[in-house]
């Protein structure tokens, strides 16, 4: 029974140890954050949170991260504080800083529920209602952009469809016109073959005709020669005859 009395005793003063370091710690990190040592104050926060996790340890580490622009580590530091709060003006001051951290994401849309919810938990926030109606005329913009984005991307793709569709067209005409060419191209090869076998026809006819009067030249002198033979015969005999 003792024993377990000096245990609980021992686990006791533990926890009251560590919730101490993890307070100190709390308040370092208040005091960090007050000069604008955000890095600093942030390192103190973690130590609280590993020591002993708080809705302040996660909701001081949060705004830290918020001024150090790490929008989205801060974003879930938000959100574990939101599930630790359970008191209204608690959670109403999550709420608008998570939609403020939203916001410099650009993500408007999860921004305005984020403010709705913290109007839901204090209905009087002046300066919740003033970024919530930031954030929708941001969102309003925001989607104008987009759908102009979107018109001009329809409107490119629609070009480039009817370039592609006319695109045959032009290869048909191309076509037609490289067809046309050979064509014109395979007529005059045609042409200048016919031409050249005129030619060479006309070459052959000429040295046909040299040739035919080589061989009439010849059968004259043949010719020629058989008439003195003859003569020359008919004179011996009729001298002889005589």
């Amino acid at each position: 029974m003792l024993k377990h009395l000096f245990l609980l005793y021992i686990m006791t003063v533990c926890g009251y140890l560590s919730s101490q370091s993890a307070h100190k710690n709390l308040r370092n990190g208040d005091l960090l954050y007050g000069f604008g040592k955000y890095s600093e104050a942030e390192t103190a926060y973690r130590k609280a949170e590993s020591e002993k996790s708080s809705l302040k340890s996660a909701y001081n580490l949060g705004n830290t991260l918020m001024n150090q622009e790490r929008y989205d580590e801060a974003v879930k530091k938000y959100e574990d504080a939101a599930g630790k709060a359970t008191e209204d003006t608690h959670k109403a001051d999550i709420f608008h800083n998570l939609g403020n951290a939203l916001y410099k994401k650009q993500q408007f849309k999860e921004s305005i529920e984020a403010y709705k919810k913290a109007l839901k938990y204090n209905a009087s926030g002046t300066e919740t209602k003033e970024n919530l109606a930031i954030a929708r005329r941001e969102l309003k913009k925001q989607e104008q952009q987009q759908k102009k984005e979107q018109q001009q991307k329809d409107k490119k793709d629609q070009n480039k469809e009817q370039q592609n569709q006319q695109d045959p067209k032009k290869d048909d005409s191309s076509d037609k016109n490289n067809d046309q060419n050979q064509q014109n191209k395979d007529n005059l090869q045609e042409e200048n073959q016919q031409e050249d076998k005129k030619t060479s026809n006309r070459k052959m006819n000429k040295s046909d005709a040299q040739k035919l009067l080589e061989i009439m030249e010849n059968e004259e002198k043949n010719v020629r020669q058989k008439l003195r033979n003859e003569t020359g015969k008919k004179a011996k005999r009729s001298k002889k005859d005589w």
